[in-house]
This record gives structure tokens, sequence and C-alpha cells, in this order.
């Protein structure tokens, strides 16, 4: 594997699936509280919060949840509250499409190594999006690369809704369409071409095994990622 791109560990879906559910109930909330903002950004370890009220950071950093300058290992989501200085916040599941919270008292599966190799997804997947977003034309709009909690991808937007170009181009951890990460761009017109033919979604997707099998993953992130991009400008009206 490259050195951007490690191998996942067994324990990974157990642990993405508990940070997931940490992400939503505990650590964005922690933000929204003091200034509405949910997104979130990756950090070594993991993934955080962007500083708010106070220079506070929340995030994740291998096991251990980071509420500021301290560390605590993770166990539940109430304890993780509790550390951060807040309530589960179960709202979320009225107001999103997010995972259950669950038993606030029982024990979240995550693995140090799952948890890093998350926050290895993100980094690198955020680098391959900032790539394609440092190429936009003022007239694209690009929306900045965010973690967005409620589905749990690194994602951005960018071109012309009126003139059909206009796409997200985001990055899964993995999800009910594919169980392993994946790089992914959905046109908002829809199927433009048959370049995108995910069977999950209106879009097309690089699987993590595909990057993994490339001899220089990067480059075939971005290559997916530009060519997604020419076609979906090469359709447009």
């Amino acid at each position: 594997m490259s050195a951007g791109l490690p191998r996942l560990p067994a324990t990974f879906p157990a642990s993405r699936d508990a940070l997931h559910r940490l992400a939503v109930y505990v650590i964005s909330p922690a933000q929204r509280l003091a200034n509405g903002e949910i997104v979130l950004r990756p950090a070594p370890g993991g993934f955080s919060t962007f500083e708010f009220a106070g220079g506070r950071v929340v995030g994740i950093d291998g096991g251990d949840l980071v509420v500021d300058a301290g560390r605590v290992p993770v166990t539940t989501l109430r304890a993780a509250a509790a550390a951060v200085g807040i309530e589960p916040d179960l709202a979320q599941q009225e107001e999103f499409d997010v995972p259950p919270a669950g038993d606030l008292d029982g024990v979240l599966e995550i693995d140090t190594d799952g948890a890093r190799a998350l926050g290895a997804w993100y980094a690198f997947a955020a680098e391959a999006l900032e790539g394609l977003r440092a190429a936009a034309a003022p007239g694209d709009d690009a929306s900045p690369v965010r973690i967005w909690p409620e589905h749990f991808v690194a994602a951005f937007d960018m071109g012309d809704e009126v003139g059909g170009t206009r796409a997200t181009y985001g990055a899964s951890p993995g999800d009910r369409r594919h169980d392993r990460p994946y790089l992914d761009v959905s046109p908002w017109a829809g199927r433009v071409d048959g370049f995108f033919d995910d069977p999950g979604f209106y879009g097309a997707a690089l699987t993590y095994d595909g990057l993994a099998a490339a001899s220089d993953p990067p480059a075939a992130a971005a290559a997916f990622l530009g060519e997604a991009r020419r076609r979906i400008a090469g359709a447009a009206p």
C-alpha cells in the first residue's frame, strides 16, 4: 500500500461506525452549540472540530477523545459527552439521516489502528479534493472541503448549477453503498454519461481497492476526479 493509503485493519468497519456515532452525537454538537456549525475537518489520528468559542477544539486521535489540550480514552457516548461538557445531542436523530445513537452507556468499539486508518483516509481524500478545488475558476463557486458528520463524508461542491456543471466531489469512509472507503462524484444534473455508473447513486465511484491497486494512488485519485469534472463540463448544454 502507498504510505498515504494504508492497509485497512480488520477493526476498521466497527471503529468507523462507532466514530460516526461519536461525531454525530457528541463531537459535532459541541461545536454546534457554540456557533451553529456542524462541519468537521481531518486531524492527525482521526478528525476534529474547527476552533470555536474560546479556542476550543474537540476531536479524535486514535482511541482517545481530544478535548482542548487534554485527552481521555473513548468509552461510551455518555462519558464522551460528559468529558466535553454537554449532553449527547439526540435531536440529531430527528433532524438528519444518521445512525441511531443506540445505547448511550454501551462501550464504543473504537480501535486505535481503526481510528488512525480513518484519519489517514480523510487526509488522503482531503488532499485529492483540495487539489481539484485549487483548479476551480471564479465562476465555479467552489465551497470549502469539509467533513459532514451526518453521512461522515469529506466533500465540496463546484460548478455552475444553472449551466449544468455543478457537482459534489467527495470521499466516504464506507457506507451502505460500499463497505470500504471510496471517492465519489455526483453531478447535480444526474448521470451525464456512462462514466457515472455507480449502482448505488447517480454518480461515479473509485473504491479504496481500486486506489490501492494503482502504482500511484494520489495520481489515480486526481485522474478520477479530473476526468469526472471534464465529463461534467463536456456534457453541459
